[in-house]
């Protein structure tokens, strides 16, 4: 099936804006789940308005771990990528 489509520049503009309002609502869901998470895994001491240092700790941690694994997500997915009929015959 051939996916080549041709777009005037209003279009282009258009589906450009699309695709970055995406990627923002995108980025942002992430972003609020990983400080969901990190904060429910991590903070249990309400009494100080600073963190604990065993609190900070766990943050950074967890957020060292959530960085690395999405590197590694997006690694292997290029690697998937760029291998020969990854998607299907060419």
């Amino acid at each position: 099936m051939d996916m080549n489509y041709s777009f005037n520049a209003s279009e282009q503009r258009d589906f450009q804006q699309i695709v970055e309002r995406r990627q923002v609502k995108e980025f942002m869901n992430t972003y609020s789940n990983l400080v969901q998470r990190c904060f429910e895994d991590c903070v249990t001491d309400f009494t100080s308005k600073s963190l604990a240092s065993k609190e900070d700790t766990c943050i950074t941690r967890c957020v060292d771990k959530f960085v690395k694994s999405s590197e590694r997500v997006g690694a292997r997915f290029a690697e998937l990528n760029a291998a020969p009929g990854a998607f299907g015959p060419k």
